[in-house]
């Protein structure tokens, strides 16, 4: 309350309220004349005299709805479907078994099998991929998009170990 600013910004006149409902009351006196006598709404004679039976008799009428069957609609919707799905099969049948030559695992590329499994979360463990794969069929750049260079793999070593790889060439240097 105490943040609420005194000066709201709307003005009253001065004696505004003084004698303000005997303002109001000579008001309606002089204007009296601007009220219709009559209302503009009128009931019909014995409206509500018998307004009880005539809405029993409405209420005791059944008439029937009128109803619009949808599922003609439906019918022709499931029918245009299987249809469809009919001739696409056929195409596809018809298409697919069209070659002579089946396909074998050497025709998929090699860049296809790899993004099938980059794609997929498949967990193959690296045990059975160094089974399946010998030993003699993979370089080093295969594994990798770049040569490794040898002081690359001694700072490696070094960091992620902990070994000191310096005194290691200094150990051999002096055998």
């Amino acid at each position: 309350m105490k943040s609420l600013p005194k000066n709201s910004g709307f003005k009253m006149p001065e004696s505004y309220l003084d004698n303000f409902s005997a303002k109001l009351n000579n008001t309606i006196a002089q204007e009296q004349s601007a009220i219709p006598k009559k209302e503009g709404f009128t009931v019909p004679d014995n409206y509500f005299d018998n307004i009880h039976q005539n809405i029993q008799t409405k209420l005791n009428q059944k008439t029937e709805p009128k109803v619009i069957k949808l599922s003609s609609f439906k019918k022709r919707l499931y029918a245009t479907s299987s249809i469809a799905a009919v001739v696409a099969i056929l195409i596809a049948a018809v298409v697919f078994n069209s070659s002579s030559t089946p396909i074998s695992f050497q025709d998929i590329a090699a860049s296809d099998i790899e993004s099938y499994f980059d794609e997929n979360d498949i967990d193959f463990p690296t045990y059975d991929l160094a089974q399946i794969i010998s030993i003699d069929d993979i370089n080093v750049s295969d594994v990798t998009e770049s040569e490794i260079n040898e002081d690359e793999i001694m700072n490696y070593l070094e960091s992620n170990n902990g070994i000191d790889i310096q005194g290691i060439y200094l150990d051999e240097d002096e055998k």
